[in-house]
């Protein structure tokens, strides 16, 4: 199977390689009751949490603004019922020009690359964070493997992100709780909001990130839930990295 996989990475384009996997996704998700896609209005609920964070300079800064505005406008207002699971890539939709996504800078097989919706692992990383603060359940997460920030550019604490690949890795979530949970997200300026309103009080949640230096140059990080291990994270640390050429078949 890792030969035949290796072999598709080889020959077929990455666009068609996402297409085929969101297909089996899409399949395998046919019994499962997905709430997102579904705008959610705010009334009757009050906001529990809410979470800022900058948008750090980079290349193709104003592409990435751009990615960012129109990820936070497709997440904004979708909901979960008690039970119900939510989907980045559900709410989102395919990161093409037509879905209103330009070329922008992306980390691609250990390499800062360009690829269209690029920067939109930014608001991935905010839901998720999101979701730990508000004791949402994790269904699934990839955390980025590489770690390419300096502390002084960092939008997030290392151990709060989320990589999201169309067709490959998404970030899902299920609410535990007994009431509905509504998203709103939205830049302003050179941040980006996100909020979690709900129609009771959710319980409060502690969230902290604790590193652990390993063997260099790797480091491990734990997400404290209310003083509990949550999620520990390997990371292999590689400041400095540029933008190489563009990925093609994107």
């Amino acid at each position: 199977m890792n030969g035949f996989r290796q072999a598709l990475r080889r020959f077929l384009p990455l666009s068609l390689r996402q297409t085929l996997a969101q297909v089996r996704r899409r399949l395998v998700d046919i019994p499962l009751d997905f709430d997102d896609g579904r705008t959610a209005d705010l009334s009757g609920t009050t906001l529990q949490i809410e979470l800022t964070q900058q948008i750090m300079p980079s290349a193709l800064f104003e592409n990435k603004l751009a990615n960012m505005r129109n990820a936070a406008r497709l997440l904004n207002h979708t909901g979960i019922e008690p039970g119900g699971l939510w989907s980045f890539w559900r709410s989102v939709g395919a990161p093409t020009l037509a879905n209103g996504f330009v070329i922008g800078r992306n980390l691609v097989d250990g390499k800062l690359t360009t690829q269209i919706g690029g920067g939109i692992c930014q608001p991935s990383s905010l839901m998720y964070h999101l979701a730990l603060l508000s004791g949402l359940a994790i269904v699934e997460r990839h955390p980025h493997s590489i770690d390419i920030y300096e502390e002084k550019d960092r939008f997030t604490p290392l151990g709060a992100d989320a990589t999201v690949v169309w067709g490959f890795k998404d970030l899902r979530l299920t609410n535990p709780h007994g009431v509905r949970v509504v998203f709103e997200c939205f830049v302003e300026g050179h941040a980006i909001i996100g909020r979690v309103h709900a129609s009771q009080a959710l319980p409060r949640y502690d969230v902290e990130f604790q590193r652990r230096a390993k063997a260099s140059p790797f480091v491990e990080v734990d997400a404290m839930i209310n003083g509990a291990v949550a999620v520990t994270t390997l990371y292999e640390q590689r400041q400095g990295m540029i933008l190489q050429a563009p990925t093609l078949g994107t």
